[in-house]
């Protein structure tokens, strides 16, 4: 009984608020007042209907995969997120950055190899590599998951174009 009550209180609160008359009139300083009580030598304000915004049909997004339990250690895909595939580097002195990304963690006994135009450069358990330095022109970069055995479990490869500006 106490909530219907309340709720009915608070339903004709808002309602005869939300239509409560504003008032206009010139105070003996001669200021322009606004008010909701009306004086001697006030006029009634039309005001214009209340600014308001629709609201936002949102989709419920789809939940993010969670990693498959059923996946093998030889199962993990590596990808070459930086550089970008046929990517111009526009100065091969300076160390490259290379950024892979995998599906899943790497194994205890997994390590990301990284080959330029077939030599390897450099083998960590980091996905962030970087090539010391790359001669002017067209490069393969190959990032590869290996096991313990060598085995090669995954591999994404991209091709760069190093460039070298004259002065």
């Amino acid at each position: 009984m106490r909530g219907l009550l309340l709720l009915s209180l608070t339903i004709t609160l808002s309602t005869t608020t939300a239509h409560t008359e504003i008032y206009r009139y010139i105070d003996e300083q001669g200021n322009t007042v606004y008010s909701d009580k009306a004086s001697e030598n006030s006029e009634t304000l039309s005001l214009p209907a209340i600014n308001t915004t629709p609201s936002l049909d949102i989709k419920k997004s789809k939940p993010k995969q969670k990693p498959n339990k059923n996946l093998t250690a030889d199962d993990n895909r590596v990808r070459i997120r930086s550089p970008q595939n046929n990517a111009i580097i526009a100065n091969g002195l300076t160390a490259t950055t290379v950024e892979v990304s995998t599906d899943e963690p790497l194994q205890q006994d997994q390590k990301i190899r990284i080959s330029v135009d077939g030599n390897t450069t450099i083998t960590d358990t980091t996905t962030r590599l970087s090539i010391p330095q790359l001669p002017r022109g067209p490069h393969q970069i190959t990032a590869t998951i290996i096991n313990a055995e060598g085995k090669i479990v995954s591999s994404d490869q991209i091709n760069v174009m190093v460039y070298r500006p004259t002065n």
